[in-house]
């Protein structure tokens, strides 16, 4: 077995889906609505990794504070990098608000940044 995907709600898919592409290497390949629903998805993946991104008209703003670890739920999005730190400087040179470099308890380097709905992602660099 392996995880084959994540769905996420964002309130605009089209700005979410093109950050995930321009930031971080995800590709489009396919959108998707149902009969009765008020909005659609965009498919997105990374290797064999997909992001299901669904806006919908009726979206309402989660509760919990995905910072903290204690409340039940998802907490982010980890991603496997060559170096953390090399991607860290590509994304702050474009202007994207990410923590700095962080040495790693499980891997050799993490720092988290958030997507355009506050999502947290983590980058990781495994240790060698």
């Amino acid at each position: 077995m392996r995880v084959h995907h994540i769905a996420i709600t964002a309130r605009d898919s089209e700005r979410s889906a093109r950050f995930y592409k321009e930031n971080l290497g995800f590709r489009e390949i396919h959108r998707f609505t149902k009969p009765g629903w008020d909005g659609g998805a965009i498919v997105l993946v990374l290797g064999t990794f997909q992001l299901e991104i669904f806006q919908f008209k009726s979206s309402t703003k989660g509760k919990d504070d995905l910072s903290d670890f204690k409340v039940t739920g998802l907490k982010h999005i980890g991603i496997r990098v060559g170096s953390v730190h090399r991607k860290y400087k590509e994304l702050k040179g474009k202007g994207i608000d990410i923590d700095a470099p962080v040495k790693g308890t499980t891997c050799a380097w993490f720092c988290f940044l958030r997507d355009t709905d506050g999502i947290p992602i983590e980058l990781y660099e495994p240790r060698k």
